[in-house]
């Protein structure tokens, strides 16, 4: 975990650091160079409209008649493009003869009226002038000229200080934005990564816990197989029946060692998807009679209570993997709840789907935690669970089996107390 800390403070926290640094001076730079400029552009302007109309006057002087003038205004706006908006002939007591490209709010202030609006000057005896602003909008003028009597003909000007029509504020508003997006996704990835941690320390524990739990339950049967063989060479146990006692109790201890041992190495395969099924067809209620059979002397006369479906219930899965499963589930059921009422196991069949129950009269298993035994090395802590032996793998195991054959284990309350583990698997049609 220390290394994905040091990764992500590496290459991804101090670079977007120094990236949201950059671009807020960047920005900021930016922003100042083109304020500088605006305030020189709006000290030249009003000598840029004066210029302006002075040209309109020019292009009109030799001009006859309304086609001559409408021409030479065309020519005017393609000189005059990056600015020029719109172009038009007015007329006293007509309005806009002719135009071409002229904003609405223009030709609203300059109706068809007695006189021509100036604000500026409101006088007809000038020969040329300029207006701004026209509207609200301070970013529009108009510089004009008068071709004739009661005529004027002019432009619509474009005076923003950026042509692009994009505010500097904005862009650096923009910028700022993109920086906020930036350091909201480092926040979330440092807390993601505090909860990768958290995670991390989680599962160090629990495999803590559960090597110690694993180094205790192989510990108990390779001391009792010590035991015996110790006393089998000194010769201490003679009777034939004690004989076949103690090799008995050394055959069923390395069985439960060897067992462990064989879990542990599934845990591997099954977290590295190496694990490999060999599937057949065959007889759920055989393979649960099998499983059965071999953990019936963990549970008291009378304690196990088995019922096989009517007839063949078949499947198609891994007979091995399916008897590991049933015996996860039983050997669960014999550490946690033989003490405490018979265990019932029963094999169904219901829309499409095998089924293999194991209820037990357990203390049951609180509701928020349900899910939560199914994870590796995870173990319940209370009272039973610590003077119990296990390891927090068998029904980890049970559940990635199944579902890796296409099928599931669950766990649910049941009626009375207690609990019912379900494996669940496709029944195999005939057909």
């Amino acid at each position: 975990m220390d290394k994905d800390l040091k990764f992500y403070c590496a290459f991804i926290v101090l670079p977007a650091i120094a990236l949201a640094v950059g671009g807020i001076l960047f920005l900021h730079g930016e922003l100042k160079r083109q304020q500088e400029g605006f305030q020189d552009w709006r000290k030249i302007r009003g000598e840029f409209m004066v210029a302006l109309a002075q040209n309109v006057q020019s292009a009109l002087k030799d001009t006859k008649d309304e086609g001559s003038r409408i021409n030479a205004l065309l020519d005017l706006k393609a000189d005059k493009a990056e600015r020029v908006k719109g172009i038009f002939l007015w007329k006293k007591g007509e309005g806009f003869v002719w135009q071409e490209g002229l904003s609405e709010a223009v030709r609203q202030v300059f109706p068809g009226d007695a006189k021509w609006h100036s604000v500026g000057s409101k006088s007809l005896s000038l020969k040329r002038g300029w207006n701004a602003p026209v509207t609200n909008n301070t970013d529009v003028a108009v510089a004009w000229a008068r071709p004739g009597s009661g005529e004027v003909a002019g432009l619509e000007v474009d005076l923003r200080d950026n042509l692009t029509g994009s505010n500097p504020r904005d862009l650096f508003a923009a910028g700022a934005c993109i920086v906020a997006l930036l350091f909201v996704i480092l926040v979330i990835g440092g807390l993601l990564l505090v909860r990768a941690a958290r995670r991390a320390r989680t599962e160090s524990a629990r495999k803590t816990t559960f090597i110690d739990n694993l180094s205790h339950e192989l510990k108990i049967p390779l001391a009792v197989v010590r035991m015996k063989a110790e006393r089998l060479l000194a010769g201490k146990v003679a009777d034939p029946e004690k004989l076949r006692a103690a090799y008995r109790t050394i055959a069923e201890e390395n069985g439960e060692v060897i067992r462990q041992v064989d879990d542990l190495l599934e845990l591997v395969r099954t977290g590295k998807g190496t694990r490999r099924y060999v599937r057949a067809s065959f007889d759920l209620n055989h393979a649960v009679d099998e499983a059965v059979a071999a953990l019936r002397d963990r549970f008291s006369p009378g304690g196990l209570d088995v019922k096989l479906a009517d007839g063949n219930v078949r499947v198609n899965a891994d007979v091995d993997a399916v008897r590991q499963i049933v015996r996860n589930l039983l050997d669960n059921a014999a550490k946690y709840a033989a003490a405490k009422g018979p265990v019932e196991v029963a094999v169904a069949r219901a829309e499409g789907r095998a089924t293999v129950a194991v209820a037990d009269r357990g203390d049951g298993i609180p509701s928020d935690q349900r899910e939560r035994i199914f994870e590796r090395f995870y173990r319940i802590d209370n009272d039973l669970t610590r003077t119990t032996g296990g390891t927090g793998i068998g029904l980890c195991l049970a559940r990635c089996f199944a579902r890796d054959m296409g099928g599931d284990v669950t766990v649910a309350a049941r009626p009375g107390g207690g609990c019912i583990f379900t494996l669940e698997l496709p029944e195999e049609r005939n057909g």
